[in-house]
This record gives C-alpha cells, sequence and structure tokens, in this order.
C-alpha cells in the first residue's frame, strides 16, 4: 500500500529531533501523520532543506485532525486510524491461511503489555510528540486522602482541647 515515489511524483520528507525520514508520498505522510508516526511536532520539506512544521502543511492533514475535539470526532478518529492501519489482526490473518507458528504468542502479556489508553487528551499528546515523560500529577489514592484527613482533625481536637483547659 505504501508507494515509492517516482521520478515525477513529489516527495516529502519527515524531520524529528535531527533525524531525517522520507522520501514520502503525499499520501503515506497523510496517512503517517492520522497513524501518530508522523507528529505535529515534525517537521516536513519538499526538499530536504526547508523545513515547515506538520501544522503548515494544511494539504497533507488528514481531515479527520480538523474539527472541534468531541467524543465523535475522536471516534472518527480512532476509526480513520483503524482503517488505514496495514497491519492486520490475527482473525483476518488465520482467515487468510497465514497463522502464526506454534508456541509463538499473538498477544503481549505480563509487564510487556502495551498500555490502553481511552481518551482523547492522551491520543492528542502522541500526535503532538509529547513522549509520556512529562511530569504527571499523580491522584492520591482514596486511603491516603482518608488518613490525612482523620490525621488533621485528631491534631486540631488534641489542640483546641489544650486551648480551652
Amino acid at each position: 500500500m505504501d508507494q515509492t515515489p517516482g521520478p515525477d511524483s513529489p516527495t516529502w520528507y519527515a524531520r524529528r529531533e535531527g533525524k531525517v525520514r522520507g522520501p514520502y508520498h503525499p499520501d503515506q505522510v497523510t496517512r503517517y501523520i492520522l497513524l501518530g508516526r508522523i507528529r505535529l511536532g515534525d517537521e516536513l520539506s519538499e526538499d530536504g532543506q526547508r523545513w515547515q512544521p506538520v501544522m503548515k502543511c494544511s494539504e497533507l492533514l488528514p481531515d479527520e485532525l480538523s474539527g472541534e475535539p468531541s467524543w465523535d470526532h475522536y471516534q472518527r478518529l480512532v476509526m480513520a486510524r483503524v482503517n488505514a492501519d496495514e497491519r492486520r489482526s490475527h482473525r483476518r490473518r488465520e482467515a487468510d491461511g497465514q497463522s502464526p507458528p506454534a508456541g509463538v504468542a499473538e498477544r503481549r502479556t505480563g509487564t510487556d503489555r502495551r498500555r490502553v489508553d481511552n481518551n482523547v487528551e492522551s491520543f492528542t499528546c502522541h500526535l503532538m510528540g509529547m513522549t509520556g515523560t512529562e511530569p504527571r500529577r499523580e491522584r492520591p489514592s482514596p486511603l491516603r486522602t482518608y488518613l490525612l484527613a482523620t490525621l488533621l482533625v485528631t491534631l486540631l481536637v488534641a489542640w483546641f482541647g489544650t486551648a480551652f483547659r
């Protein structure tokens, strides 16, 4: 499905953190943006010399990335990604007679399993090129909140008890 650029077809190069990849056909660039292989924080060039942010190349941006963020928009985006992804599910491979060899695991298990993100924010962060290593604020556990509240109440009762004697 990937098209190799010919001598007369337009080509594009992608650059992230100084690493240049390509050349790509414009349709390939659009699909790679949709799939997150080329991120919105990357740069594109037609000649490998003059670079511009992906967001400035509106002719290459998939239609599914435009519009107001909403649940419907997110669902359309996910479905477009599924349809654009050339990797195929194990059920289709089995139907095509391409079953994996005996003893080969089809799915990741244990700590090697990929995390599933079911929200628009994480997908948008992925497209924007955020690595996930940025500091995150974690919510305190309910037990921790309960213990801190209990400690605070105990200290207040002790303080009021000694203040009124």
